[in-house]
């Protein structure tokens, strides 16, 4: 008799990935367990726009993979995935390869640049650890000596919202009083700013927009973008940094993949989060295009949790040889935050603004960070009692 434990591979240590290995528990000890992640921590994703406003410290963002694994009886692959090879086997940067008995791909999102390469090139993102570091030290350097400097933020989405304020934020902290010593602008291709929003929520958010001094370009037209200077509706702004908030995609493999995508890239699933013709590959949170209905869920926290979860009780269905079942999404609402200490949005259907959105933002943040050591260490920054300095 083959007693030869099945094998797992998960690709990606972010919200997912590491949600379905604590939800495997057990379980995992009757798996050979292996993760895979270019990255050697976990990254707390929503507050990187409090690292740039220096609200909190980027440390108190970062979760240990491989200390997590080890504790788990996980193996730590610290690879990149570059691509399947065949049904059962996935190729690593380096040559190695993986063979597996169930394949989960949750290698997250990245920033979209949608071909344009002087963006790419020029621009600064916040997609990660090493991007919230480059644009804080952009800020300081900015702040102690180029009076007159310009951040073009494209996009006016959450995102694109949130980072201009965290600018904004950070000048005035800098300044001590008045107006920051530099320009804030958003570019937005669209005719409105948080415009998929419903006009309860996105006015009062446009409003706060406006009373922190932040410039709005609607429909704009991006040029020609270079080093520290891009053109905007014909006009060609000099000593500027531009910084690209302007959609998401999934990180992809790269090739060997033959599954249908979405225009964000993900990959579709069934309604088990399963590949469609590949019952031993499932795909999770921003990777993953889940359809309630007709629309696809949106990319965000409490859905890659809610994935991981159900897909580690599938895990455990299968092994004992039943069907998994399906995945029944809820979506308990979202918030638009503005490091001035409002936010708006929807939760459970109610709609929440100002101080209170603001709040209840934070809260569930303190509640999702990885670590009990990292949480109570962010309550003391964000209360003000332990606060990363200039």
């Amino acid at each position: 008799m083959n007693s030869r434990p099945q094998s797992l591979v998960i690709v990606g240590g972010g919200f997912a990935g590491v949600r379905l290995i604590r939800a495997l528990g057990r379980t995992a000890s009757r798996l050979k367990v292996t993760l895979v992640d270019r990255r050697r921590e976990a990254v707390f994703l929503p507050l990187l726009p409090d690292v740039v406003a220096g609200k909190v410290s980027l440390e108190r963002l970062l979760f240990p993979l491989d200390k997590f694994c080890r504790r788990r009886g996980v193996e730590f692959i610290n690879r990149s995935a570059l691509r399947l090879a065949g049904s059962n086997t996935l190729v690593l940067d380096g040559g190695r390869e993986l063979h597996f008995d169930y394949l989960v791909l949750a290698a997250g999102a990245e920033p979209n640049f949608h071909g344009n390469r002087e963006a790419r090139e020029f621009g600064f993102t916040l997609a990660g650890k090493e991007d919230a570091a480059r644009l804080r030290r952009r800020l300081e350097e900015v702040i102690s000596g180029r009076p007159g400097h310009t951040f073009l933020v494209v996009g006016g989405g959450y995102t694109g919202v949130e980072t201009a304020s965290a600018l904004v934020y950070a000048g005035r902290q800098a300044a001590g009083s008045g107006s920051p010593p530099f320009t804030v602008r958003i570019l937005e291709l669209a005719p409105q700013i948080l415009g998929n929003l419903p006009e309860a929520i996105a006015v009062p958010a446009r409003r706060e927009v406006e009373r922190l001094g932040i410039g709005v370009s609607l429909s704009a037209r991006i040029g020609e973008i270079g080093k520290d200077r891009v053109e905007v509706d014909g006009e060609v702004i000099e000593d500027c940094t531009l910084i690209w908030s302007a959609g998401m995609k999934a990180v992809d493999l790269g090739g060997g993949e033959d599954f249908p995508r979405d225009r964000q890239g993900r990959l579709e699933v069934n309604e088990d989060l399963r590949l469609p013709g590949a019952g031993h590959i499932f795909a999770l949170g921003d990777t993953a295009c889940f359809r309630d209905g007709e629309s696809p869920l949106r990319m965000a926290v409490q859905f890659s949790w809610a994935e991981g979860i159900r897909t580690a009780r599938n895990l455990r269905r299968l092994a004992r040889g039943r069907q998994p079942r399906p995945y029944r999404p809820i979506d308990y609402g979202y918030l638009i935050p503005c490091a001035s200490g409002k936010a708006w949005g929807l939760i459970l259907g109610v709609r929440v603004g100002g101080r209170f959105g603001s709040f209840f933002h934070y809260f569930m943040c303190v509640l999702r960070t990885l670590s009990w050591k990292n949480r109570l260490l962010l309550i003391l920054e964000l209360a003000g009692l332990k606060r990363r300095r200039w």
